[in-house]
Formats: C-alpha cells, structure tokens, sequence
C-alpha cells in the first residue's frame, strides 16, 4: 500500500529554503546589530561622560572666578575704598547682582547691581534696601572659619535667581559675590541632546542646564554608593522605572557634581531605527527568496511527481506506463532508471513466472520422492533399523528403502551420481523397481545379487549416462545371520563390542565381492557374502556425501564419522542415527550440503515384545505379565483404552523412542533394586532445580521460576510451554489429591499442606532430555486408577461435573511428554516422571509414542 504524500517535496524545499534564510538572516543580524548595540553604548557612556566632565570643568573654571573676583578686597582696604572695590568688581562683572562684605566681625557693607537687577526683575523695592533689609549673607560671613569658601544658593529675598559665592579673603574680611545664573548659561549649547545639572553635596538642585525633568530624586542621586565613592563616572540606573544613563563627575573645592544623564530608549533610538529597518529589508529578503524557491522547485519537483506518478501506477499493476522528464539532472537520469527497471521488472516477472512453475514442480517431485523413504523406524523382536536422508537440493540423488519376506529383511541403499533432479529420475526408477521385487518376493524368495541384477538392468534400460552405487543387506532373523552384496558403494561398517565396548578393534568393513556400479554393464553380475551376527552388533551404511562433506577445505571424514559411531553404539539405531547427526551438524553449521546424505543403521539387541497391531496384541496378551517389557507400536489412545487395560504390563516403550535400548536397560536396572531414587539417573551433566510447595496458590510463581531459570537450555522439539502446561498439571493434581483417596479437595480452592506433606517439585535438563518429577503427600492407589484417569480424558476430552475431574489433567500429561512414569511404593511413593527427548524435528515430537510405566517399589521404614 502506496502511503498518502501529506507533505510534498515542493514545499518542503520551499519551507527548507525559507528556514535557511531566516537562520543565516537571523544570525547575521543578530550578530551584527549586538556589535553595533554594544559599539552605540561604548560611545554613548563615552559622550554622557565627557560632557559631565565638560561642564564640571567649565563650571569650576566660572565659579573659581568668582572666587578669584573677591581676592582684590583685602584687609589693607579702608571702608571706602573696600567700597570702591565693591563698586569695581560689579562694574566690571555683569553677572555680579551684589557683594556683601564683614570687616571685623562688625563693619557691614554691601553693594548692588541696581541696573542688573532692574533688567532681571519688576520689584519696585530697591535693591539696596532688598539686600540691606535681609541682611544678605551677613550671618554665614559671621560664621565661616577663616580660608573656607562657599556656595549657597538663593541666600538674598527679592534678588534675581542667583548664587552666591562665599570667601574669607583675609583673617578680618569676609565676602559673598551675588551672581546671577545667566553666567552658566552658555553652558547649555554644550549638552543639547542630554539633561545636564548641577547638584550641591546636600543634595539640593544648583543649576538645571537643560532636557532636566522636573522630579529628580536628587537625594537618591546624592546617596548612590557609586556616586558617593568614585569621583566620576558613568552608569546605567533606573530613576521612576525608567532606565538612565547617568555620567557624573564632583568638582573638589566647590561642592558641586555635575550630572549628565540621558534616557536609554533615547541613546539607542537610532539602534532600535536600524533593527526595525533591518527587519523590513530582511523580510523583503526573505519573501523575494520564498517567490524565487516556489518557482525553482516547481520546474525542479515537476519531474519527481511526473516519476511519482508512475511509481503509484506501476504499484497498481500497470506495467505501460514510461514516464519522461526534461532536463539532464540526477532526476531525469532517475526516470531513465525508472524505465529502464520497469522493463527489467516486466521481464523478470516472466521468468519468474517460468521459475515457479519449474519450482512448483520440484516441490511436488520433492514430496513425491519423499514418499519413497520410510517414515519410520522399524523394529523387529531381535533387531531394529531406521534411516535419514537430507538432499542436497530440491530433490535428491540418494534413497533407502527395505522389503520383508518372512522373517527376512531386506534393506537397500543407493547413490545415484550427482544430485539434482537427473539423479531422482534415476532413484525413482530403483524405487520402482524395490517395489516390483517385493511383489515377486511374496511368491519366490529374492536375494540380494538377484536385488543388484535386477536393478542394474532397469537402469540400464533407460540410457542414461547417470550411474549408480547400491548396497543390499538382507538380515535373516531366524538364523541370527546377514547377507550383503555391493555394487561399488561405500563400505559398511559392522561394529561388534570388544571387551564390553564398541571401538576402533571392533569395526568389521562389510568389503567382500565388491561389484560394478548400477547402469554401468547390463550384463554385470554380483556376488554375495553371508556371516553370522551377534546381540549387540551395530550395522551401518551410508552415502559418501556424509563424510566427503567439506567445510572450509575440510572434509568431516572417516575418521570423525567412525569416533561419532563409537559414541553412540550403545543406542539403538535410532539412537546412533541422532548422535551422527548431531556432530555431523556441529562440522557443517550452518553451511549448504555439498551433496546429498544418507545413513541407515542396524541395531541387534536381545530378543523383545514388540506389538505391531491391537489383533497382534489380542493373540498374545495372554502370555504377558506385569515383569514384560513391550515395545509397542500402537497410538496413545490405543495402548491407553486398550494394551494396558487389558493386561498387567508394566511398561510399555514407544518403538520411537530416541533411544529404545537406553530406556528398556533403564526399565530392568530400576525394576532390579528394591528402592528408587530419581538422583541415581539424574546425575552428572544434568542441570537441575528444585522447589518445594506447601500452597496450590504458589504453582504460577514457580512455573515462572522454572521459565525464566531454563529458557535457554529448552532447544529442538522441546516447546516451554508444553513444559509449563506439564508442570501446572503435575502440581495441581498432587495437591487436589494430597488427603489420599477419600479426602480431595476442591478445584480452585487455596490449599495448604503441613510441612510434612508438601509437594516437591524439579526439573532436570541435559542434551537429549528434560525430566520433570512432581512428588505428592499421597501415593496412588493402583496402576488402574491412573489408567482409568487418562483414559477418561481421551473418552471425554472435557472435564466431568464433580470433585475428581475427569483425568483431563493426566490426559494431557501424558498426551504431551515422552515418558510416562509412576512410581507407588517406596520412599518415593505418590511420584510422576515426565520425560521430553530432545528431538531434532517438532514432528518427530509429535510423532513419538508415549512410554508408561507403572514402578512398584517396597515401602521401607
């Protein structure tokens, strides 16, 4: 399903572009607008600065001079001419309004500007009488210590707005020159654009030069500790919330501090007119940016939906479409591409058209010479055999097969050259023929050379240049006795113990009368060679693809091959096929077969019961008893409604077991000892666990434990949770049934044992087997009650109204592990074995039979 374009490239380029600038514009004007914010403020502190140093100086030049002014009236002065003097200065100063002198503490005399102060104001009262009236400065001149100077404002009624300077010119004269503020006006055309003023120490307001609000908070000013602790300088403050860049600089001597100030949104005015300009440009910018990238990636994304396009029909199945794009960029040479595949595509799909049909049938030549093989192991009283085969391709090269006469066997093997189907032709013409000999088998007996003779001629028969190797063994039950003739095949090996042990002394090549391949001479002739066979002995054949196997320039080999037989000899056939195979996986991995495989073996073991049928099992169920040990070849339902309810037999052994001469010596050693004890089996390379339970309520928890403890030694045919299903039922029916056979709980109810009568739980793994083994307070009253129990769930397959249940949960016990043990009597009394074999397939899981057994042990004390 082709997904929804919610997004289109066009605009994706248009919003990509558009991002861009904006980040490159953004940075850059962020980046330059600070450096000329930062250059504007160094150069506005540096002007506030130098104009408050500025007029600091020019007014301590001007105040200076009106202390200079005084230094002519001296104490050598008589009163008239200190009044002369008087007279001269203001004469000479214009800006002088009037001078007040004290001689001695006592003599006062003062002088006025009468022509000044009529220009300045519209009091009728004359000056002199103002000044003489008030006094003046005649208190402060009584006061001021000798070589002081001072500055007062406003100190004369009446006068013109004025200052005053006050001086002691000698130790008996003191003086204040009344000077009006129009000598500090031309200070004003130095600080037009900025607030400037003149402060005294006390805080007042001296002069106000011009841009000065009205509501200066001169105290605060006054008391700032910058202010208060440096001489001069510039700073931003905050006067009434709004923020101010203040310059300051003190005259020493005067009492005065010049301040310079001007509001910050005003000194950067021109910065924020710049940024807003900026700002416009970058958006005229950006937006002729924008037009420009809609317009390029319209022509540019007009390829890519023309080629979309064509991709969405192609998804839909039609292969007519041929997009074309204009222009030489990477997006026309795609569409070429495009094409180009398209074609590629329509092309392959006939030849895969072609090549399913050749594939499917393969298949079904592979399903159908897979119906060649025998599916089962097959077991006989004294002896047993199963094979394996595993092509090298869809078909193989290789087949087995057997035909019976009587109590005669006989088995064939066959390698036809090569592998593929060639060679299966070939093997499907022996099957043919296997099969036409066991129907002449039933009236005439035919022996192996007859096989090979046979054969040759109907390979022959077909002109083809794929030849064949075959091995025809046939095994006489009733004269312990085997017959083999060869035609070129790889030898077999017989295998007898020695000294109680199979190895490298006991291994007999089957050699003798070794004749020519199959197809090779219609006229060929084959020998054969009989000999006698022992309990014990192992037989094996096989094809040269399981040996000559390389892996990484190395074959596995004779050798290896023989050291995996020795060490799986002790089991029966099926048992020694897994342990080859095993290794044999262990030397390819994970590696393709270079050929195809196959390995029959032969297992002869002491005489046993084997029940083919209910009808075999019908005639001789009477010459069983509880000691027989039987091999049963029946379904699970069967052996449970029937074999064993209609016979004392303790243990029936599936014929597919993974290793059926281990579990019949298991069975005789443990129905040997007078006692049991899971432990003696369990030893060794089995990991195990163990949990004991005295409450129903704590099942799940130690199912779970279990899970997570072994989750990774569970491989194969082995499926956890089987293993949880088996653990739960184990546990659940040992504690339902933990107050013996009057007293059993009820289904869901909690139940809680007494340590004496918990439930002991464990599990065991090793490399071929899982055993879980639950032990209950109570033992079981009989073999045909836990018979009767399964049996009822196989009947019913749902549980039954009532307190016991219906069997379902032995039902699926035993329905779904290998081996089925009860053990009654004992120390171990009241205890149930579940044994899982490490299969190499689910389906031969599946396939297995499942062993019971019932072990009846003397309680001892």
């Amino acid at each position: 399903m082709i997904r929804k374009v919610k997004f289109p490239l066009k605009y994706k380029f248009v919003v990509m572009i558009t991002m861009l600038l904006l980040l490159t514009m953004g940075f850059y004007l962020s980046y330059a607008l600070n450096i000329f914010k930062e250059d504007k403020a160094a150069d506005v502190y540096s002007i506030t600065l130098t104009n408050s140093v500025s007029v600091a100086e020019r007014v301590k030049l001007l105040i200076n001079d009106d202390f200079q002014t005084l230094d002519v009236l001296n104490d050598n002065l008589g009163s008239d001419t200190l009044a002369k003097k008087m007279a001269l200065i203001i004469s000479n100063h214009d800006d002088v309004l009037g001078i007040e002198c004290l001689v001695n503490n006592q003599d006062y005399h003062a002088e006025t500007n009468t022509k000044k102060i009529e220009q300045l104001t519209s009091n009728p009262t004359s000056p002199e009488e103002n000044l003489n009236a008030s006094n003046g400065a005649l208190k402060i001149l009584k006061q001021i210590p000798f070589g002081e100077n001072r500055i007062e404002m406003s100190m004369v009624k009446n006068f013109p707005a004025h200052y005053s300077v006050i001086k002691s010119i000698a130790k008996n004269i003191r003086c204040a020159a009344h000077i009006s503020y129009e000598k500090l006006m031309p200070l004003m055309n130095e600080t037009l654009n900025y607030g400037t003023y003149l402060l005294m120490e006390n805080g007042k307001i001296f002069f106000r030069l011009n841009n000065v609000q009205q509501n200066i908070d001169s105290m605060s000013i006054i008391k700032d500790p910058t202010i208060h602790e440096v001489q001069q300088g510039v700073k931003r403050f905050t006067s009434n919330g709004v923020a101010v860049i203040r310059a300051f600089s003190k005259m020493p001597g005067i009492g005065l501090i010049a301040i310079t100030e001007i509001e910050e949104n005003k000194a950067f005015l021109a910065s924020r007119e710049l940024i807003q300009k900026s700002l416009y440009f970058g958006i005229l910018i950006l937006s002729i940016a924008v037009i420009a990238g809609i317009l390029f990636t319209k022509r540019m994304t007009k390829n890519v939906q023309t080629l979309f396009d064509a991709t969405t029909l192609l998804s839909e199945g039609n292969f007519d479409v041929n997009p074309k794009a204009e222009g030489s960029d990477e997006i026309g040479a795609l569409t070429d591409s495009f094409v180009e595949m398209k074609n590629k595509i329509v092309k392959f799909m006939e030849e895969m058209k072609e090549k399913a049909r050749i594939e499917g049938e393969l298949r079904v030549a592979h399903l159908v010479q897979h119906s060649f093989f025998p599916k089962y192991a097959v077991i006989k009283s004294s002896y047993s055999f199963d094979g394996h085969y595993r092509p090298a391709s869809e078909c193989s090269g290789d087949w087995w097969g057997y035909f019976e006469q009587g109590p005669i066997t006989t088995i064939i093997v066959c390698d036809a050259t090569g592998h593929g189907v060639p060679a299966a032709l070939i093997t499907a013409a022996a099957h043919s023929c296997i099969s036409t000999l066991k129907i002449e088998s039933e009236k005439n007996y035919v022996s192996p050379k007859m096989v090979l003779e046979k054969l040759n001629k109907v390979i022959c028969s077909m002109n083809s240049e794929i030849l064949m190797t075959a091995f025809v063994l046939e095994i006489d039950e009733t004269k312990n006795a085997i017959t083999y003739s060869n035609a070129s095949h790889m030898t077999p090996y017989l295998i007898r113990k020695t000294d109680g042990e199979y190895n490298k002394e006991g291994v007999n090549p089957l050699q003798d009368n070794n004749g020519a391949r199959v197809g090779e001479n219609a006229s060929s002739k084959y020998e054969e060679t009989t000999m006698p066979i022992l309990a014990g002995d192992r037989i094996v054949l096989f094809s040269d693809g399981l040996t000559e196997m390389m892996v990484d320039g190395k074959p596995w080999g004779l050798r290896s091959f023989l050291k995996s037989l020795y060490k799986g000899c002790p089991k029966d056939a099926s048992g020694v096929i897994n342990s080859v195979l095993g290794d044999f996986k262990g030397h390819i991995k994970d590696n393709a077969l270079q050929d195809d495989i196959t390995l029959v073996c032969v297992s002869f073991d002491k005489p046993r019961i084997v029940i083919e049928s209910l009808e075999q099992f019908g005639q001789i169920k009477n010459q069983l008893d509880k000691d027989s040990v039987v091999i049963t070849k029946l379904t699970n339902e069967d052996n449970i409604s029937h074999a064993l309810l209609e016979s004392k037999v303790n243990h029936f052994i599936g014929y597919n077991t993974i290793d059926l001469g281990l579990e019949t010596r298991l069975v005789e050693n443990l129905e040997s000892k007078p006692t049991f004890n899971l432990n003696d089996y369990i030893s060794g390379n089995y990991k195990k666990e163990a949990w004991v339970l005295v409450s129903n309520k704590k099942i799940p928890q130690v199912v779970e434990e279990m899970s997570n403890h072994f989750s990774g030694d569970f491989t194969g045919a082995i499926n956890l949770d089987v293993l949880r299903l088996v653990s739960e039922e184990l546990l659940s029916n040992a504690f339902y049934h933990s107050g013996g056979e009057t007293n059993h709980f009820s289904r869901g109810q909690e139940i809680i044992l007494t340590p004496d009568k918990e439930v002991e739980y464990l599990i065991a793994v090793s490399e071929e087997y899982v055993v879980i083994s639950v032990k209950g307070p109570s033992s079981f009253s009989s073999r045909e009650k836990v018979i009767s129990s399964i049996q009822r769930g196989y009947k019913e397959k749902t549980p039954l109204a009532g307190e016991n249940g219906a069997g379902l949960g032995l039902y699926m016990i035993y329905e779904n592990c290998s081996q089925f043990w009860v053990i009654n009597g004992g120390p171990e009394s009241g205890k149930i074995i579940c044994v899982f074999e490490k299969f190499n397939r689910y389906k031969q899981a599946k396939e297995r039979v499942t062993s019971f057994h019932f072990l009846v042990k003397e309680i001892t004390k």
